[in-house]
C-alpha cells in the first residue's frame, strides 16, 4: 500500500452459482467498477471483489437437472461467471469461490467463536422455505396465487379462505402453475420466484439475532446513512421495529456445504456462509495462505471509519440479510458490544473498525417493459450484447434511465437512441471539433497563445469575460459544478454525477457555438486557438469524471491530444496532479471516431 494513502473496499453479491450471468447480474457489477475506479484515481488503496456463492441448494437441484457431477458442475460454472466479468471488463481485484478451502477455514473459526461465546444454540424449526431465495419465508412475505387463472392475487379480499391453503405439505406444490389441478385454489407463492416454498421441519441451530435487537438500533442512529437510497433503509428499520428473531444458521436434510465444526451432522446455512466472504477475500489470498505481502486485513480493521470505507453493492432483495443479519454477525464475531447494567448489547463508537461504512442497494428492471423471462427471449447476456454494440452503452443507459435503488425499465431503443445523443453526437461531437479545426492551424498547436496561458486565474478569466462575456457565463457556472459531480461520486450518486457531466459538455458545444472558431480561423487565429484551447482543457477536466464510466474511450481521446502519459498518471493516483498540470496540446491527425453511431 502506498504510504499515507487511504484505504477503499467495495464488493458485489457474490452470485449464486445456478445459472449464467445476466443484465442483472452486470448492473451490480458495473456500479461496483465505476465506484472502484473513480476511487482508484482519486488515492485510495482499493479492493474489489466479486465470486460465486456454490454453497447453495440451487446448485445441488441444478447439477441433479443435469446429470452432471456436483464439482464439475460448479467449476464449469464458475468459468462462466468469472469469463463474463473478464470479458466485460470488470476491473475486479479478488474473484472468491465459497467452495475454496480458505473460505471453508475463516467459516468454522466464526461459527466455532459465535458458538463458544452462546450467540448459536440448537433447536426445532419449522418454516417455509423459497430454495430460489435460499431463505425462510414468513407469511407476510408471500403473496396469494390463483391457480385456477394462473396469475397473482393482488386483491386479497377476494379470496375465499376455504379454498386457500393455509398449512400442509408445500413441497408436493414445487411448481404453482403445474400443479394447477390439484388440490385448492390458491395458494402462497414466493412474489420473486413464483414458486411454492417447502415447509421444512428439522433440526437446527439458531443465531440469536434478537440479542442484538438495541445493538442494531443503536448501530443505525450512528449511522444514517447505513443503507442508500434512504426508503430502502426505511423499509429496513420498519423491519428491525417488529422485532428480531433467531434466524437459522444449519441445514439437517442437506449434505453439501461447509460442516459445522461443533456437530459436523449439519452444514452452514447460506447466508451465514456466502456473507463472510467479503472478510475472507482480506485475510487470505487466493493461495489460501497468507503471507506479509498479500495480507490485506487493514482494508476491514480500520481505524480511521470515516477515511478508510467499506462498500457493499447489493439487490434490494437481499438488502435484509446485508443490512440486519450481516452486521450482527460481525459483532458477535468481533465482539462489538457492551453490556450495561440493564443487561442490554449496546453499539459503541469503536465498533465502527469492524462495519462496513454503507450499503448501496439496486432496484429490479424489466426489458422493453416486460419481466426478464427466458420463455420469451428477453434476457440479455451482457457479454454477447457488449460484443454486438459496446459496454458504453450499457453503461450509459443503466445509469442514466433510473436512480440505483429504483426500479426501471431497460428499453432497448431509448438506448441506443440515448448513446447517440449523448456519446455520438454531444460527446464526440465536441472532441471532433477540437481536433479538425486544430488541424486547420499553420503551426504547432497553441504555440502562439503562450501569453494567455500563462495568465493567472483571476486575469485569465477577466480576459475570457470581457472577449466571451455572454458565452462564458455558463463556463463559469460549470467550474462549481464540477466540484458538485465530485462530491455526487463520492455519495456513489452515479446518475445525478453522469448526468451533470452531460449538462457540461453541452454547455461547452454552446460555447462554440456562440464563438464561432471556425469563422474565426479566417478572421482572428489567436481569437480561435484561445477558444479551441480552452475548450480541450475543460473537456480534459471533465474527461477526469468520465473516465470511471467509460474508461477505454477516454484513454482514447488522451491519444489524440497527444496526452499519452494520461491515463499512466490516473492509474498511478496522480488525478489531483493532472488537475493542475500546464498542458500544451500536440494534434497531429483526426484518427477515428470515439464513438460511432448506431441505427435505431
Amino acid at each position: 500500500m502506498k504510504q499515507d494513502t487511504k484505504t477503499f473496499y467495495v464488493t458485489t453479491p457474490i452470485y449464486y452459482g445456478n445459472g449464467v450471468p445476466h443484465i442483472g447480474h452486470f448492473y451490480s457489477s458495473m456500479i461496483a467498477d465505476i465506484i472502484a475506479r473513480y476511487h482508484k484515481i482519486s488515492w485510495y488503496d482499493t479492493r474489489f471483489t466479486t465470486g460465486i456463492d456454490e454453497n447453495s441448494q440451487k446448485s445441488v437441484l441444478k447439477a441433479e437437472e443435469e446429470w452432471i457431477k456436483l464439482e464439475d458442475y460448479l467449476d464449469n460454472m464458475a468459468i462462466i461467471h468469472k469469463k463474463t466479468w473478464d470479458d466485460t471488463k470488470i476491473d475486479y481485484t479478488d474473484f472468491i469461490r465459497t467452495t475454496e478451502p480458505r473460505h471453508h477455514a475463516l467459516v468454522q473459526k466464526v461459527l466455532q467463536h459465535c458458538f463458544d461465546k452462546g450467540d448459536i444454540y440448537p433447536g426445532e424449526y419449522e418454516g417455509k422455505y423459497c430454495v430460489g431465495c435460499e431463505a425462510f419465508k414468513k407469511d407476510e412475505d408471500l403473496v396469494y396465487f390463483d391457480r385456477k387463472n394462473k396469475k397473482q392475487v393482488t386483491d386479497t379480499s377476494q379470496i375465499d379462505v376455504d379454498e386457500a391453503y393455509d398449512d400442509g405439505d408445500y413441497s408436493v406444490f414445487a411448481d404453482a402453475e403445474k400443479n394447477a389441478d390439484i388440490g385448492k385454489r390458491y395458494v402462497l407463492i414466493c412474489p420473486d420466484h413464483l414458486t411454492v416454498p417447502a415447509v421444512i421441519r428439522e433440526k437446527n441451530y439458531f443465531f440469536k439475532l434478537s440479542r442484538y435487537q438495541t445493538w442494531i438500533e443503536e448501530f443505525y442512529e450512528a449511522n444514517p446513512d447505513f443503507v442508500k437510497p434512504d426508503f430502502r433503509f426505511n423499509e429496513v428499520k420498519a423491519f428491525v421495529g417488529r422485532w428480531l428473531e433467531d434466524f437459522s444458521i444449519s441445514r439437517e436434510t442437506m449434505t453439501f456445504g461447509i460442516p459445522l465444526p461443533f456437530d459436523e451432522s449439519q452444514v452452514t446455512y447460506v447466508w451465514f456462509d456466502a456473507l463472510f466472504n467479503y472478510y475472507t477475500s482480506l485475510i487470505s489470498s487466493p493461495l489460501w495462505w497468507v503471507t506479509e505481502e498479500n495480507d490485506e486485513s487493514h482494508f476491514w480493521h480500520r481505524q480511521d471509519y470515516s477515511q478508510n470505507k467499506i462498500l457493499h453493492v447489493v439487490g434490494k432483495d437481499i438488502i435484509r440479510f446485508h443490512a440486519i443479519f450481516w452486521p450482527a454477525m460481525l459483532a458477535s464475531y468481533f465482539d462489538l458490544w457492551k453490556i450495561d447494567s440493564d443487561w442490554v448489547i449496546h453499539f459503541t463508537d469503536t465498533d465502527f473498525s469492524r462495519l462496513p461504512n454503507q450499503i448501496l442497494t439496486g432496484g429490479y428492471f424489466t426489458i422493453d417493459g416486460q419481466k426478464m423471462s427466458k420463455s420469451i427471449w428477453n434476457v440479455i447476456d451482457p457479454v454477447e450484447y457488449c460484443a454486438t454494440y459496446s459496454k458504453d452503452l450499457l453503461t450509459l443507459y443503466m445509469i442514466s434511465a433510473f436512480p440505483i435503488g429504483n426500479d426501471g425499465d431497460y428499453d432497448r431503443e431509448d438506448a441506443l437512441r440515448l448513446y447517440n445523443a449523448k456519446l455520438a453526437n454531444n460527446f464526440w461531437n465536441l472532441v471532433n471539433r477540437i481536433v479538425v479545426l486544430s488541424l486547420k492551424l499553420d503551426h504547432q498547436l497553441w504555440e502562439g497563445i503562450e501569453d494567455f496561458k500563462s495568465l493567472n486565474w483571476q486575469d485569465y478569466n477577466k480576459y475570457m469575460l470581457e472577449t466571451f462575456w455572454e458565452a462564458w457565463e455558463n463556463i463559469c457556472e460549470s467550474y462549481i459544478l464540477l466540484d458538485d459531480v465530485k462530491s455526487a461520486l463520492d455519495w456513489y450518486d452515479l446518475k445525478w454525477a453522469l448526468d451533470t457531466i452531460f449538462v457540461l459538455l453541452d454547455w461547452l458545444n454552446k460555447f462554440a457555438d456562440a464563438t464561432e472558431p471556425w469563422g474565426l480561423l479566417k478572421t482572428d487565429t489567436k481569437k480561435a486557438e484561445i477558444i479551441l484551447f480552452v475548450m480541450a482543457r475543460r473537456i480534459i477536466m471533465i474527461s477526469f469524471y468520465l473516465f470511471p464510466f467509460f474508461p477505454e474511450k477516454i484513454a482514447e481521446m488522451y491519444e489524440k491530444f497527444w496526452l499519452t502519459d494520461y491515463h499512466a498518471y490516473l492509474q498511478d493516483w496522480r488525478l489531483e496532479e493532472l488537475k493542475v498540470k500546464p498542458e500544451s496540446f500536440q494534434i497531429t491527425e483526426k484518427g477515428s471516431p470515439l464513438f460511432e453511431r448506431f441505427d435505431v
